[in-house]
Order: structure tokens, then C-alpha cells, then sequence
């Protein structure tokens, strides 16, 4: 039988605090719930006649709810995992009726994706000729793109068209040339040139790291391995799952510290933060689903230490990466390793110089205060030495809510100029912000 999550747990899935809060107000509208292995299902009376029919498949987790609410997952999904969490949602031996068909058909989705991924199924091989292609018409690409950086610099910045119109055109044609990666890198530029005064500096930055990328792209078969492999990573060229799981893996006992949903024009994408314990790497887990944020794959959860084979994606400083096998059950965690602000900044320097495209790095820092002087977030350490912070004001509030002016733990990503906060660990539990 799984063991319940824990209210940090479920919190950790919720899209934001208001669906969280809703969840929690369910407690007596609950009938016919019950559990059995990794599902979990229940009644819920809302104003209507009908009740709402939640599901819950927690391998994913997975949501499946008769409610209207376009938001994933909905408040009786939420509400329902509370219920399990809080010991009222007793075992089953057969799902519902309402639910065993969805059950169903998840387990056989799953069952399906683990026989195409064994050892005997076939396998395709790639081309020569088409790689050869791809890389023939990336480098022509980027080419033009190597002219369109000179002529910016040329005119100056004061005559760049930093509109989304005129930096898409460009990013179109990067995406013509299979450039994916150089085309997401234009279109945010718009951004950037909008939302900062001091936009030339910055948009002079991108072009700089642009100008960079180019000249590794043009010089690939000199470069190491590893770096090669990331140069074409940033460019955006595919790398197949197959072949990163075919990879040597690293074993570890994988704290799994934090965990994010974003949506860019429907495209979900699910990352899973986790530091070896003992090796102190950093991995990050990431997922992808158009139209839903329905993910096919499970993915460890929050404050659970996990030992599994992990497989990396080839690169200079490797981050990314795919869960393989586990062994044994997943445990929660209570303790958690030391880590310094210098430590942080060194781990990153020491990523960026391995891999100079990189725009940002895992970090825990410890026995850190959130402050908010002067119109600005810091994570202030006993020594009185601070670092930045930024994001989402709710979240930076919600974190020194969390440490009430006492020191704590924080997971976040540092990007050179900041910390983005994705967690704090205080009083033996993860807590995802």
C-alpha cells in the first residue's frame, strides 16, 4: 500500500494557493472515495445536483475530474488527495465504476510504454545522410544569423527592431535552419528589450552569446566531446531518449527538492529539481505535454529520497536527465546537506565555465533569512552576507511567511544575478513554493 502524501506534498501539485485553499474548504463533501495501490477516487457534492466525479492516478500523478474547471489540478482533485493525506480516504479492493475505465486505461498506456521501451523492441537508426542534412542547413542558418548579429552591432542598438514582429521574423528563420534552441533565445529578446531599462546591456549580452554559439557551431569537429554536445544542445538539435538511456548511469540516493509546472502557447512542461546526497549533483527532470499538463511518465515526489539510476543528457555540465531503474521503495527525508552562499556561486561559475551558454544553476543555501529592504528580496546568511532574490512577489512572500524571520533552507536556480526560490526546507519537510 502507498503511504499518504504529506500536506507539503500536496501542496507541491497545486496549481496556486487559491486552488489549495478551495481544496481544503471540501472536507465533508466527500462520498464513496476510496483507494487502491497508486489510484484514488471519490464523490465530491458540490451546488449542483450531480456530484463531481475525481480520480487520481498518483504514478503521474495523473487527474481526472467531472467539474468544468479549466485549472489542472481542479480544487476536488486536490481536495481529494487532501482527504488521503489526512487518513479519510479508506482502501478498496476495486476502484468505482466512474473511475475503474480511466484506471483502466492508464494502466494499459503504461503497460504499452514499458514493452515499447524494452530491450527487445526495435530500435530506429538514424540516418547518416539525414543528420548530415540537418547539420548542412543549421550551419547555413546560422550563417545569416552571424550576418544579422554583425549588422545590429554595425547600425547600434538604438536602431535594432526589438519588437516581437521583428525579432520573430528572425527566430522563423532559425526555426527553418532546425534551430530551435537559437530561436527561442530571439523571441525572448522582446521581452527583455520591454521589460528592462537597461535593455541595450542586456540585449548586447544575447547577441554576444549568440555571436559565441556560432562560432563553436562552426568549429564542432575540434571541439571536446562534451562540449560539442552542448553546443549543439543550445542550438537545439534533437537528442533521443533511447540514447540517453542507453547511457552509462549515475546511482544515488536523489533528494527530490523541488518541482514546477510552466505553459508557454499550451506546451507544459514538468521539471523535478533533485540533489545526490552524497555526490551533491545536481539532476533536473523534465517532461513535456501539448494541451494539458497530463504527463505520461511518473515523477518522484517531493521530500522523498529516492534510489534510482539516473541517465544524463550528454554535455559539458549535465543537467538534464531521465529516471531509470529504482531500488527499493522511495523514503522521506528529514535532514539535508549544508550549503553556503560562496559554495552556490562557485558551483555555478564552475558550471558556466564548462558551459558558457548556460543561463542559470541549481543551489541550496542554508541558514539563509529572506529580507525585503528597500524595495528589494534578499536571503540574508548568519555572516550578514546576502544574495539577490527575485520571481513571483506572492512566492518571495509566501517564503519569508514560511521562515517567520528565522533562518532556513532554500532550493532555488542562480542565473548570475539572482536566486529564484523553488522550495525551502524547514522543520524536516520540503515545502514547495
Amino acid at each position: 500500500m502507498t503511504s499518504p502524501w504529506t500536506a507539503g506534498q500536496v501542496a507541491s501539485v497545486a496549481p496556486d494557493a487559491a486552488s489549495l485553499a478551495a481544496a481544503r474548504k471540501l472536507v465533508g463533501s466527500w462520498s464513496h472515495a476510496g483507494n487502491k495501490g497508486l489510484a484514488l477516487w471519490g464523490l465530491c457534492q458540490g451546488s449542483g445536483s450531480k456530484p463531481y466525479q475525481a480520480v487520481v492516478d498518483l504514478r503521474g500523478p495523473a487527474y481526472k475530474c467531472s467539474c468544468p474547471s479549466r485549472k489542472f489540478p481542479c480544487k476536488h482533485a486536490l481536495g481529494l488527495l487532501v482527504e488521503w493525506s489526512e487518513g479519510r480516504v479508506p482502501s478498496a479492493d476495486e476502484p468505482a465504476d466512474f473511475a475503474a475505465e480511466w484506471l483502466l486505461r492508464r494502466e494499459e498506456k503504461a503497460d504499452t510504454s514499458a514493452e515499447t521501451a524494452g530491450d527487445e523492441a526495435p530500435k530506429k537508426t538514424r540516418d547518416p545522410a539525414t543528420a548530415q542534412k540537418r547539420a548542412d542547413r543549421v550551419a547555413s542558418g546560422l550563417v545569416e544569423l552571424d550576418l544579422w548579429i554583425t549588422d545590429q552591432i554595425r547600425s547600434g542598438l538604438a536602431a535594432m527592431d526589438t519588437s516581437w514582429a521583428g525579432l520573430d521574423a528572425v527566430a522563423a528563420r532559425m526555426v527553418d535552419a532546425q534551430a530551435p534552441g537559437i530561436a527561442g533565445t530571439l523571441r525572448a529578446l522582446a521581452g527583455t528589450a520591454e521589460s528592462n531599462e537597461n535593455w541595450p546591456e542586456k540585449v548586447l549580452d544575447e547577441l554576444a552569446r549568440l555571436r559565441l554559439l556560432v562560432a563553436a557551431h562552426q568549429k564542432l569537429p575540434g571541439l571536446p566531446e562534451d562540449l560539442a554536445h552542448s553546443v549543439k544542445a543550445h542550438v537545439g538539435y534533437p537528442v533521443s531518449a533511447d540514447s540517453v538511456m542507453e547511457s552509462t548511469p549515475v546511482r544515488e540516493n536523489w533528494m527530490v527538492l523541488g518541482f514546477g509546472i510552466t505553459e508557454e502557447k499550451r506546451l507544459f512542461t514538468r521539471t523535478v529539481w533533485m540533489l545526490g546526497r552524497n555526490s551533491r549533483r545536481w539532476a533536473t527532470l523534465l517532461d513535456f505535454s501539448h494541451g494539458s499538463p497530463n504527463f505520461s511518465t511518473e515523477t518522484p515526489l517531493v521530500g522523498y529520497l529516492v534510489d534510482a539510476d539516473v541517465h544524463f543528457y550528454p554535455g559539458a555540465s549535465a543537467l538534464r536527465a531521465r529516471l531509470g531503474a529504482t531500488h527499493g521503495e522511495p523514503e522521506p527525508f528529514a535532514t539535508m546537506p549544508s550549503g553556503s552562499i560562496d559554495a552556490a556561486l562557485q558551483q555555478f561559475t564552475d558550471a558556466l565555465a564548462a558551459d558558457p551558454w548556460l543561463r542559470s544553476w541549481p543551489a541550496v543555501i542554508s541558514s539563509v533569512v529572506p529580507s525585503f529592504v528597500d524595495g528589494a528580496w534578499f536571503l540574508v546568511d548568519e555572516s550578514g552576507t546576502a544574495i539577490r532574490a527575485e520571481g513571483d512577489s506572492d512566492l518571495l512572500w509566501k517564503l519569508l511567511g514560511i521562515s517567520g524571520g528565522y533562518p532556513v533552507t532554500v532550493c532555488g536556480t542562480w542565473n548570475a544575478q539572482a536566486l529564484t526560490p523553488i522550495s525551502v526546507f524547514t522543520g524536516g519537510q520540503v515545502i514547495v513554493l
